[in-house]
């Protein structure tokens, strides 16, 4: 089943981001100039109004319109223009032009302040319209005359009301060409951004292409051999073949284990297996007393017992570390524990003229391991010292605790050259050495021990020092009790 693709993901998300963005551009643009065409339609009809409504004199008690009488800018301001007179005395109305014989709806704000409303002309177009009440204006020479004549008319008491309108269809169809606009630049901006988007991103994945190819294209030869990086290889992919090729050294490492343990193994088990044959096509090439063949049996069967001694210890490898079988982890008195597999080698190490130097001292040594895999280390620990050691010397051991782990180290006289000490641990590798028993070691004690150590937490090392070799385990403490100093 094939996961989401990359390119796909990123471009549908830039692209509905590139979008949301578009629209809320688009909104906010649109709402601006929407504010502002009608900001500045209503700014006209309030100033429209203001003017209209210094136009209406008394004069001889009658109310005069300048606009009529072609005073000032009234020609101009005339020309077009949708305004209503109401006299709300004498029950008339006065009309601009435009008008015709149609009416503005008549309205006003509170106390006659000027008010604000969307109408519908008479032909059913949208428009913009004041309404406010207003009072004639008297001239101080006319307001002189009413005195003179006795008869003063307040021209409070003379109110008109005043509508004013002005077509909003223009700004209308304005505002529908901009979002027209706005829509086709959203899309077509939309559409080029996708593109572009897409040739950004094709650019920006191909590397990891490219990096795909170069692994699918891998023969099977090639699979221990690092990834020749580009140096203009992005940093994120960097670190990604960085560790690809890192585990390709470790897959080439492990290959290259497992080609040195099978070709050992041969060589190991050709060697019993040779000698089996060879003792038995001697012991079958004439016919022979009973002792003979009792003396070619026993040959027989020592070389069938390190031929076992080998499965047995290839299979304990095979099984150290196993997920279905987990060390039994407990707390374990290491000190007692090393002081009874001692016992097993003690005579082996008397007859070759060595003895024990015990430096770990008298009190328990308690440690979180599991008794079995312990006793394997102690067991091929012993038997690695008695085999190599120098005699007459001795084999020492000391335990001393450092932080929350204990190490146990077991050291032993030897007449080695330098050499790098984690070769000791490979399975099969036994070391030049004219010790007297070479040929009853494996050289898998070691590496059996390892992985026990491994498997418990701890860890297993060799230390080479001033004619001596040692051989250091650490293994986490229990946490109380460990009489070490």
């Amino acid at each position: 089943m094939k996961g989401p693709s990359i390119r796909r993901s990123l471009l549908i998300r830039c692209g509905l981001g590139v979008g949301v963005l578009l629209c809320l551009l688009s909104v906010a643009i649109y709402l601006l100039v929407e504010k502002s065409l009608y900001g500045e339609l209503d700014d006209s009809v309030r100033q429209t109004a203001a003017i209209l409504s210094n136009q209406v004199e008394l004069e001889d008690y009658k109310i005069t319109y300048e606009w009529q009488e072609g005073l000032g800018t009234n020609s101009a301001l005339v020309e077009g223009a949708l305004f209503q007179f109401w006299d709300e005395t004498q029950h008339t109305t006065t009309r601009s032009p435009a008008l015709g014989s149609h009416d503005l709806p008549q309205f006003h704000g509170a106390r006659g302040e000027p008010s604000l409303h969307k109408i519908r002309l008479s032909d059913g177009r949208r428009a913009r319209a004041v309404g406010l009440q207003i009072q004639p204006f008297v001239l101080p020479a006319e307001m002189e005359a009413m005195k003179e004549r006795g008869r003063v008319v307040d021209p409070a008491t003379l109110l008109q009301t005043l509508v004013v309108a002005r077509d909003e269809e223009p700004v209308h169809h304005a505002l529908e060409r901009l979002r027209l606009i706005l829509a086709c630049g959203s899309l077509l901006t939309l559409g080029l951004g996708f593109l572009l988007v897409d040739r950004a991103i094709r650019a920006s994945l191909r590397p990891i292409h490219e990096l795909a190819m170069g692994v699918k294209d891998r023969a099977s030869h090639q699979l221990d051999e690092p990834l020749d990086l580009p140096e203009a290889l992005p940093a994120e992919l960097g670190s990604l073949a960085e560790h690809f090729n890192l585990l390709l050294a470790r897959v080439a490492a492990i290959r290259q284990r497992e080609r040195d343990f099978i070709r050992h193994a041969a060589h190991e088990l050709r060697t019993p297996i040779a000698g089996l044959r060879a003792t038995t096509d001697l012991a079958l090439s004439q016919s022979r007393e009973a002792r003979a063949y009792a003396a070619h049996l026993a040959a027989c069967q020592k070389s069938a017992i390190e031929l076992g001694e080998l499965v047995t210890r290839l299979s304990a490898l095979a099984r150290i570390g196993q997920s279905s079988a987990p060390p039994a982890i407990e707390a374990v008195d290491a000190a007692k524990l090393w002081r009874e597999c001692w016992q097993i080698f003690a005579g082996k190490a008397q007859v070759r003229k060595l003895t024990l130097a015990d430096e770990a001292g008298t009190g328990p040594v308690m440690i979180m391991a599991d008794r079995a895999l312990l006793r394997i280390i102690f067991n091929n620990l012993f038997d690695n010292a008695i085999a190599y050691a120098i005699p007459p010397s001795a084999i020492s051991i000391r335990i001393r605790r450092v932080a929350t782990d204990v190490e146990i180290a077991v050291a032993n006289a030897a007449d080695m050259d330098e050499m790098d000490t984690s070769r000791l641990f490979e399975p099969l590798f036994r070391r030049e050495s004219s010790r007297h028993d070479a040929g009853a070691h494996l050289g898998i004690g070691l590496t059996l021990s390892l992985e026990a150590a491994l498997a418990m937490g701890g860890t297993l090392r060799a230390e080479q020092r001033e004619g001596q070799i040692e051989f250091i385990l650490t293994i986490p403490s229990a946490g109380h009790g460990v009489g070490v100093a």
